[in-house]
């Protein structure tokens, strides 16, 4: 058995270089070849993933980097306003912006200036306060008290009468981001988000 694989193994390249050395291909027919060789080579576009996905590459570090929040929240804001679900003035539930940074930032007086702004824009109908409060009641919800479970929210949003919920939140540290975002009450599905940094106070 080991002497016939040692032949085999001796025999088996000389086959090989016997033949190679009868198939004598023209030039040209041999140039034509290696191009299409080299033609089906897998190519990739710079700036795309080999594995098929379309996520841009970098869109994250693509953002603008603002000197202050002022900044972050006019780019979020504007981004907002030229969403398609505020061309119809919906009726929406503008919640508090939360601050989960660990640093001290005026939170409250944000969220007043985020509604304010989009009351005068025209672009949402806002909830009764009175509506809001009367509900919250019959949940047994505190004033300030935040939902964060998408299903209440949902149920909530109901309660009100109002199409979506627009939550915003500051998060990180220095960089610091600005998350706003969009929820259809509806369906619970998110209908706009977006994110802003910046490096100060």
């Amino acid at each position: 058995m080991n002497e016939t694989m040692k032949t085999v193994n001796v025999q088996w390249p000389r086959q090989w270089t016997i033949k190679w050395k009868k198939l004598r291909l023209p030039p040209l027919l041999m140039g034509a070849l290696v191009l299409l060789l080299v033609g089906c080579a897998p190519r990739y576009q710079p700036g795309t993933s080999p594995s098929g996905t379309n996520s841009p590459a970098g869109s994250s570090s693509a953002k603008t980097m603002y000197n202050g929040i002022d900044g972050a929240m006019r780019a979020a804001v504007e981004s907002l306003l030229a969403s398609e679900p505020l061309q119809t003035a919906p009726v929406t539930l503008v919640q508090p912006i939360q601050n989960s940074s660990g640093d001290y930032f005026p939170t409250p007086r944000y969220s007043t200036q985020l509604q304010a702004g989009l009351i005068e824009s025209g672009r949402i109908t806002l909830v009764p306060e009175a509506r809001v409060q009367a509900v919250r009641a019959s949940l047994g919800l505190a004033t300030n008290q935040v939902l964060v479970d998408p299903a209440t929210i949902v149920q909530y949003g109901r309660m009100l009468g109002a199409q979506y919920q627009l939550s915003g939140k500051i998060t990180g540290q220095a960089p610091y981001q600005l998350s706003l975002q969009l929820m259809d009450l509806q369906s619970g599905v998110i209908a706009w988000q977006d994110v802003e940094r910046f490096v100060s106070r």
